[in-house]
C-alpha cells in the first residue's frame, strides 16, 4: 500500500488543512485589527494641529485613570460654551494616549464628534462618525449623528441609507414591539424623501405632487412644509390643498403673513380659514359677515379690538415641540432640544404693535 493510501496520512493530512486555515484566519483578523488602528491613529493625528492642552499630558502620564477626569473637564467646557477648548482635551487624550485601546478610542472620537456638531463643524464631526462607524458598524448613536449631519449638508440619499441602516440594525435586534421607535425611523425616511423630491431639479413639479401626497399621509406632519413648496410653485394648488389640511391652526403662521394679493377671498370655503381673514380685517367677504364671531379666542380677540379700540395689535407666533414642552421664537425642522422632527405647533398671542424708529448707524 502506498504511503498516501494510508489512513493515518489522511487524518494527519486533515489536521494540517485545519491548523493552516486557522492561522490564516487569524493573520487576517490581525491584519483587519491593525487596519482599524492605523485608521483611528490616521484620524487621530488629523487633529494634531489644534495643540495639546497645557498639562494634559503630564497629567495622563501621573494618573492610570485619568480619562474620566478629563471628561469631565471637557463636559465643563462644553457647558460654559468654550468648545475649542473641550476640543483640544479631547484631541489631547488621542494624542497622548497611544497604548489606549480602541474601544476607549471610540468612546473620545464620539465625544469629540459631538462637540464638533454642537459647534457646527459638520464636516470634521461627519469624518469622525464615519471613522466610529467604519469600526463598529452596529452603534445607532453615531448613525444617528450622522442622519443629522447628512441632513444639515443636505445630503439627503446617504441620509437615506443611514436610516436604511438603522432599521436593519432594528429588525435585527428583535425589538420589534418599540413602536416608538419604529414610527421615527418611517417618518424619517419620509421626510428624507421628501427634501430629495423638493431638491430635485430633473422632475416636472406634476409629477412631484402623487409622490408628496403619499409621503404626506405616511408622515401628516409633513403637511405644512408640503404646502409651503406648493405656494412656491402652485398658489393656486397651495390654496386648494390648504382648505384640505387636517390641521389648519398649526397653518395659521403661513395663512396670516400670506400677502392679500395672494389670497383668492371669493374661492374659500373653509370657516377657520375665512375667520383668519375676517380677524386680519379683510372684510369684502361676499357671503360672510365680518360681524360674526370667530371661533378661536386669539382671533376673535384681535377682530374686537381692531373693530372698536384704538389700539393696533397683531398676533405673535411662537412654536412649541409637542416632545420636549419646550417654546422657541422660530420654528426649524428639528427641536434645537430633543431633535424630534417637525414636532413644533404654532403658538399665537395678541400683542400691541409699535411703530418702531429705525436710525441709520451710519
Amino acid at each position: 500500500m502506498q504511503w498516501y493510501q494510508d489512513p493515518l496520512f489522511g487524518i494527519i493530512l486533515v489536521f494540517v488543512i485545519i491548523a493552516i486555515v486557522g492561522a490564516l484566519d487569524f493573520i487576517r483578523n490581525r491584519i483587519k485589527e491593525r487596519k482599524r488602528v492605523n485608521s483611528l491613529e490616521d484620524l487621530k493625528k488629523s487633529y494634531e494641529f489644534l495643540g495639546i492642552k497645557d498639562g494634559v499630558e503630564e497629567f495622563l502620564k501621573l494618573n492610570k485613570n485619568a480619562i474620566p477626569t478629563l471628561e469631565f473637564i471637557a463636559n465643563a467646557y462644553i457647558q460654559s460654551g468654550n468648545i475649542q477648548e473641550a476640543i483640544k482635551i479631547y484631541t489631547s487624550i488621542l494624542n497622548a494616549s497611544p497604548s489606549t485601546s480602541t474601544q476607549d478610542k471610540v468612546h473620545i472620537l464620539y465625544a469629540l464628534g459631538m462637540v464638533h456638531f454642537q459647534s457646527g463643524f459638520l464636516q470634521r464631526a461627519k469624518n469622525v462618525f464615519l471613522e466610529i462607524v467604519k469600526n463598529f458598524p452596529r452603534n445607532p448613536e453615531a448613525l444617528f449623528y450622522l442622519l443629522r449631519i447628512y441632513e444639515k449638508l443636505n445630503e439627503y440619499e446617504k441620509a437615506i441609507d443611514v436610516v436604511d441602516c438603522l432599521q436593519e440594525i432594528y429588525e435585527q435586534s428583535g425589538n420589534l414591539d418599540d413602536t416608538k421607535y419604529f414610527e421615527t425611523l418611517s417618518h424619517n425616511r419620509a421626510y428624507l424623501e421628501s427634501m430629495c423630491i423638493f431638491a430635485d431639479e430633473g422632475s416636472a413639479f406634476e409629477d412631484k405632487v402623487p409622490k408628496l401626497e403619499a409621503l404626506k399621509t405616511i408622515f401628516p406632519r409633513l403637511e405644512k412644509p408640503i404646502l409651503m413648496y406648493y405656494r412656491n410653485y402652485n398658489l393656486a394648488l397651495f390654496w386648494q390643498k390648504a382648505q384640505e389640511a387636517r390641521n389648519i391652526e398649526n397653518l395659521l403662521d403661513v395663512l396670516w403673513h400670506c400677502p392679500k394679493s395672494e389670497v383668492p377671498l371669493e374661492s374659500l370655503t373653509n370657516q377657520k380659514i375665512i375667520e383668519i381673514y375676517r380677524a386680519r380685517e379683510q372684510t369684502h367677504i361676499s357671503y360672510e359677515s365680518n360681524k360674526q364671531e370667530c371661533a378661536k379666542f386669539e382671533l376673535e380677540t384681535l377682530r374686537l379690538l381692531r373693530a372698536y379700540s384704538h389700539f393696533s395689535v397683531d398676533l405673535h407666533f411662537e412654536y412649541r415641540c409637542s416632545e420636549c414642552k419646550g417654546i422657541f421664537p422660530l420654528e426649524n425642522q428639528r427641536c434645537p432640544t430633543c431633535n424630534a422632527l417637525l414636532s413644533f405647533d404654532v403658538l399665537c398671542s395678541v400683542r400691541e404693535s409699535k411703530d418702531e424708529i429705525r436710525y441709520s448707524l451710519l
